[in-house]
């Protein structure tokens, strides 16, 4: 931002700045964030990225003698477990960023004023 710039200009900027890295942080927290759960009875896990998509499963040994369906329930358990999991700690971003976004739009109000 240079001196000559007209200081709302240089106020949206800054913000902008600011809303650019915070949903750069955003990103870079669900590249490395991880949500791993079980079944009840612990015999199948499984792993889901920050975006929920799969990327582990473990299935105890002689679990797949029970059955295509006890394992699909079981396999479905843990993915939802996992998955109620990643919910909460998505919604917990969604209201860390509209808090911040709030502020932004508070600060730009005021810059306005």
């Amino acid at each position: 931002m240079t001196e000559d710039m007209h200081p709302q200009v240089a106020a949206v900027l800054r913000q902008a700045q600011r809303l650019q890295s915070l949903m750069d942080e955003q990103l870079d927290k669900m590249a490395g964030e991880t949500f791993t759960a079980t079944d009840e009875a612990k015999t199948v896990e499984v792993t889901l990225n920050g975006h929920h998509w799969l990327t582990d499963v473990f299935i105890e040994e002689g679990l797949l003698r029970l059955g295509a369906d006890t394992v699909a329930a079981r396999v479905n358990e843990a993915l939802q477990n996992a998955g109620a999991t990643a919910s909460a700690s998505i919604e917990a971003d969604r209201e860390r960023i509209d808090s911040v976004v709030a502020e932004i739009t508070s600060d730009l109000n005021d810059a306005n004023d």
